[in-house]
């Protein structure tokens, strides 16, 4: 087996025989596999776009972006047997600290002072965070809530406002309802942020001022270990920035 089917091979039995072709297509030419397009992925496996989004499902995705983005970081995701778990976390820090921008930290440090509300949005095992660093803002009395349910999210669009700044907290930067969410704010006069643990993520590309730390996608046993506590760090970070400017 290849790396991609190795990440998938407990989900093959929950595939059709098409949806199986796809798969094994996608082990064995991983490389064109990531620049295809949705359209272009159906076209050489001979099958429907409904099929190929129907498949990521099934491999427990949120659709064909995060597949994409599976594809895209593969090389750099880790065996975890026989792994020293501390080593492995220390290396991991260091290497994802060198990556942070500092140029937007400023960026978005200034963002916050500036704006009138900050709305923060987290789905998942991202809610957390969301909520975590909504309140941070809430001891400095700055306008904040947060926001995890998916008919509210819907909503933002209608509830925000000129000077509100909208933040998305996402691992991937992939997921499925945060960019729909983005996609409608951007044709709305409203500021954007992400904090995400892809730099090169969708919905950073989204969003008006994007602040990562690249970390590489861990699986073990069809489970999703990928670090989150670098989101954590990220937000840590904001909020002193932040606060600095505040009390100047």
């Amino acid at each position: 087996m290849g790396k991609f089917l190795d990440q998938f091979s407990s989900k093959l039995a929950e595939l059709t025989p098409t949806e199986k072709q796809v798969v094994y297509y996608i082990d064995n030419h991983i490389d064109d596999a990531k620049t295809h397009s949705l359209t272009e992925s159906a076209k050489v496996n001979n099958v429907s776009t409904t099929t190929i989004v129907r498949m990521s499902h099934k491999l427990g995705l949120e659709g064909f972006s995060e597949l994409k983005y599976i594809l895209k970081t593969i090389e750099n995701q880790h065996v975890m047997l026989g792994d020293n778990p501390v080593e492995r976390y220390k290396e991991e820090f260091v290497s994802a600290f060198e990556t942070i921008q500092k140029t937007e930290l400023e960026k978005l440090s200034e963002k916050i002072v500036n704006a009138k509300r900050v709305i923060v949005v987290g789905v998942g095992l991202s809610k957390m965070m969301a909520e975590y660093f909504s309140k941070l803002l809430m001891q400095t009395n700055k306008q904040t809530h947060y926001t995890y349910e998916s008919h509210m999210i819907d909503l933002l669009p209608n509830m925000v406002e000129p000077n509100d700044l909208v933040f998305f907290i996402s691992s991937s930067g992939e997921t499925k309802t945060l960019l729909q969410a983005a996609e409608k704010l951007s044709y709305k006069v409203v500021d954007t942020a992400a904090i995400t643990n892809a730099s090169d993520s969708t919905l950073g590309k989204m969003v008006k001022t994007s602040l990562s730390m690249t970390v590489g996608r861990v699986k073990f046993a069809g489970y999703d270990i990928t670090a989150r506590s670098t989101l954590m760090l990220l937000i840590d970070l904001l909020f002193e920035s932040y606060l600095k400017r505040s009390v100047k």
